[in-house]
């Protein structure tokens, strides 16, 4: 089994078409469909199953065994509002939940694949090497990606 965070959105539902195109359709996919308009994404796609992000992270916190081989996580999944200003709501979502799926990828030894963001070097200016001093992150979606990395 293969599972897809944010398999509703742009990068993950790209993921799933490409992995439906190399044959694989042993594929769960986790999303927030509270935006119903995203379902269109993945409605030509061959899916095992659908979960929700926060009845999937719950699973996850308490250990559950997904399939009896889980290939690879690709997580794409991440509140990516840079709007957003309530800290507490983007680091749970994205920094804490993010950790909360490393982990249990290490614990099985299960390949895990992550969209980390460009907003991780704020304006640029500083350039795009992954090294300290170009990482300035402008607000707190990008913050909570490079506390990630």
């Amino acid at each position: 089994m293969i599972i897809v965070t944010g398999g509703a959105g742009f990068i993950g539902s790209n993921i799933v078409k490409e992995l439906n195109a190399r044959g694989r359709e042993d594929i769960l996919v986790v999303d927030d469909l509270s935006d119903g308009t995203k379902f269109k994404n993945i409605a030509d796609c061959e899916i095992a199953d659908y979960m929700d992000k926060d009845d999937f992270i719950e699973l996850v916190e308490a250990g559950e065994e997904f399939a009896n081989h889980l290939d690879v996580v690709f997580h794409e999944g991440a509140c990516s509002a840079t709007t957003e200003w309530d800290g507490r709501y983007m680091m749970r979502n994205n920094y804490e939940y993010s950790k909360s799926l490393l982990h249990y990828c290490q614990k099985r030894h299960t390949p895990f694949i992550y969209a980390s963001s460009a907003s991780v070097y704020g304006d640029g200016s500083g350039g795009f090497t992954e090294s300290r001093e170009c990482e300035e992150p402008l607000n707190v979606y990008g913050y909570s990606k490079w506390q990630f990395d």
